[in-house]
């Protein structure tokens, strides 16, 4: 730092002297002969210590030597002496700015624009507005939120109608759930600069979020309208037509996404979930892998990763348990609260248990979780909903009344979340998502509660050490599965969960189809995307037994040309002759109806049907499963095991051919199979909802005990 010397010359005292060593020390910096600089400015503070100028000057010339930190004292008396000269303010703010002193910065960026001088320096004010929002705008790429919000507000408070800033304000605001602010936000950015493509895209993807169709379909055509190759609208639209099924479409619009801007991660994402929906599982992963090159903390594209994985019959399970607690130690970990929780931990007490979801609407989950909670024990707990999608339906609004309390989270930050479930002092907490879409683990990851528990939305780890237990049965859940887990399992006896019928389903066939077709068909009503190629050749295997046989598949965007094709080729490789296949696209009216025309339906492996199978007993049609050693393998048997037809539950490839094929040729056993099939699935354990929630019930009030004595959870 400057060192003052003692006193000065009579000469350098003279009237003047000060402009003169100042204007000296200024054509020294700009020069570049910083020590003489700086000797002419300590000259000029030795005569006046206060001097504005000088101190600007020094803050400069420290600035460049010293860093921004080290000038910020020296901008800031000189604004103490100069306080309409902008010059000082601008340079105290920008200090302020590099230093990364964001809310000092924008605290005097405020009182600079209170003050009426933001209009004297338009230029100057643009340029550090414009360094504001270059900050910011880099901290949301590297996904940094809070701190790309803050540039951003430092920005606006320079400039409210700055464009920009105003639309990757409401960017930062969507991807922190706050989805109200973010719609405002980029409505006013348009509003003022209503030719930019880049703001449509970003509207799409908010009202994408917010679930809005027609919305969504407007913003990104306007988009393109404005700029055919703007990678970011070809990668939303794909987003939003697989959405919707649109397979073809969907991944025309992602290549071109791609083909316009290879370091896009989310066109890649997007291609990968479509390559998932085909059936191109390895080729799925290579994708979100290179998203991940890209974007390597977009936690969408891992959690897609993992979930891909999962359906991929040649991944070993230790190998998705490894990549779920990688998983938990980058996005979850460094959450982690560490702070001592004040519950009343009387083990007898009512317990309140909050339920964390995007699925409480039209969705399978719910038609699990419903029947629960009409008999869960409403005295023993108290039941808080913690909705996590924006878009509720008539069934959230028939599901409120099963619960105390209910908030919407879907606009909240994840921080904000886990402070409001905090302060609603929630005992156990429930995921019911995992890696499923829409889900909020990053919530969980800090620990809002004393207790966490994930069921029912996904078969395997999270990968979370701040989630305590897994709840899940003994059949799905065997040994040697508690060491892929980072949660301890917690196994109720027989089904971990309940089912109840759709509503509107129509009745059973009272006949099986082949009694009027003269051959069988077999069907398969999963998602193609959980079909894998040994699954397909087992299949293909089957019907070269049964030479006059039929197989009935739901594939979505099968009527499209280029899905078609590559459904062909993935039959035809697995020896399917494609004479012999139905192939049905996905409907959104009469799914129930379709059931009408299979025999026998194929469960898929390695990844099981859940809420299918469940679909398959109740409309009267029996199934042949594949039971392998981990819970997404296991499903089938859970289910088929409800209704003692433990016989088609087969241990491998071999014996799942010869169990099809036994039951399909022995006409009088199948008629036998299905009748009253329904019947005896809803007189099962999977449709026995008091005892679920009795079971439940009884595990939670265990899980707490444990807490409140001091007893940890045994992990794996």
């Amino acid at each position: 730092m400057l060192e003052h010397r003692g006193g000065l010359a009579g000469q350098d005292r003279a009237p003047g002297a000060a402009e003169r060593f100042l204007s000296k020390a200024v054509a020294h910096r700009e020069a570049g002969r910083l020590d003489k600089a700086r000797r002419n400015i300590g000259r000029v503070l030795d005569m006046a210590p206060d001097h504005a100028n000088a101190r600007y000057e020094l803050g400069l010339l420290v600035s460049r030597t010293e860093g921004a930190s080290a000038a910020i004292p020296h901008f800031a008396a000189a604004l103490k002496g100069a306080q309409t000269n902008t010059a000082c303010w601008l340079a105290l703010i920008g200090a302020l700015l590099e230093a990364q002193r964001l809310p000092e910065a924008r605290a005097i960026a405020e009182r600079f624009r209170a003050a009426g001088l933001a209009s004297v320096s338009p230029k100057a004010v643009a340029v550090l507005v414009d360094r504001a929002v270059a900050l910011g705008r880099s901290c949301y790429d590297q996904q940094d939120f809070v701190r790309a919000e803050a540039y951003l507000d430092l920005a606006i408070a320079l400039d409210d109608t700055h464009p920009d800033a105003t639309f990757l304000a409401g960017a930062v605001a969507a991807r922190t759930n706050r989805l109200q602010m973010a719609y405002d936000l980029i409505s006013i950015a348009i509003y003022r600069t209503p030719d930019r493509a880049l703001y449509f895209a970003g509207l799409g993807s908010l009202m994408m979020l917010m679930e809005d169709e027609g919305g969504t379909r407007s913003a990104l055509e306007k988009a393109l309208e404005l700029d055919p190759n703007l990678a970011i609208a070809h990668s939303n639209l794909a987003g939003f037509l697989h959405k919707r099924s649109s397979y073809a479409e969907a991944m025309h619009h992602a290549d071109r996404a791609v083909a316009i801007d290879a370091t896009c991660s989310g066109a890649h994402v997007n291609r990968g979930l479509i390559l998932k929906s085909l059936g191109r599982l390895h080729d799925s992963i290579a994708a979100m892998d290179t998203a991940i090159a890209l974007a390597p903390r977009d936690i969408d594209a891992h959690s897609n990763r993992l979930f891909t994985k999962l359906y991929a019959g040649d991944i070993p399970a230790t190998e998705y348990a490894a990549d779920a607690r990688a998983f938990g130690k980058l996005f979850a970990d460094p959450l982690l609260r560490k702070r001592p929780f004040t519950h009343d931990r009387d083990p007898n007490r009512r317990l309140k248990v909050g339920f964390v979801s995007g699925d409480l609407c039209a969705h399978a989950v719910a038609r699990f979780l419903e029947p629960f909670l009409e008999c869960f024990d409403r005295e023993a707990f108290e039941t808080y909903a913690y909705m996590t999608r924006a878009a509720e339906d008539g069934l959230s609004l028939r599901m409120k009344p099963l619960f105390d309390q209910w908030l919407n989270i879907s606009g909240i930050p994840d921080d904000a979340a886990a402070d409001r479930i905090e302060a609603d002092r929630i005992d156990i907490l429930v995921d019911l998502s995992g890696h499923s879409a829409g889900h909020r683990l990053q919530v969980f990851a800090r620990k809002p509660a004393p207790v966490q528990v994930t069921w029912m939305g996904h078969p395997a780890t999270t990968g979370l050490s701040a989630i305590d237990y897994r709840l899940t049965d003994d059949v799905q859940d065997g040994e040697g599965c508690d060491a892929l887990h980072t949660e301890a399992l917690w196994r109720l006896p027989r089904v971990s969960a309940t089912y109840r019928l759709a509503d509107d389903t129509p009745p059973v066939r009272k006949r099986p189809p082949c009694a009027e077709n003269g051959f069988v068909t077999f069907g398969v009503m999963n998602r193609f995307e959980k079909v894998s190629d040994a699954a397909l050749q087992t299949w293909g295997r089957i019907l070269a037994a049964i030479p006059d046989a039929r197989l009935f598949m739901v594939v979505g965007d099968v009527n499209t040309p280029e899905v078609r094709q590559q459904v062909d080729e993935r039959l035809g490789r697995a020896g399917i002759d494609l004479d012999r296949v139905i192939l049905q696209p996905r409907v959104t009216s009469g799914y129930f109806e379709l059931y009408h025309q299979i025999d026998i339906a194929l469960d898929p492996f390695p990844y099981n049907g859940g809420t299918t199978s469940c679909d398959t007993l109740s409309m009267g049609v029996p199934f042949v499963t594949l039971c392998g050693a981990t819970a997404p393998e296991r499903a089938g048997a859970v289910v088929l095991g409800s209704v003692e037809l433990d016989e088609l539950v087969a241990t491998s490839q071999d014996a799942y051919v010869a169990t099809a094929v036994t039951l399909a040729t022995d006409r009088e056993r199948l008629a036998r199979t299905r009748e009253g099939l329904r019947e005896r699935f809803f007189a099962g354990p999977m449709t026995d909802h008091a005892r679920l929630a009795g079971e439940v019930g009884k595990a939670f009030r265990a899980m707490w005990t444990r807490w409140a004595t001091g007893e940890p959870c045994a992990r794996g």
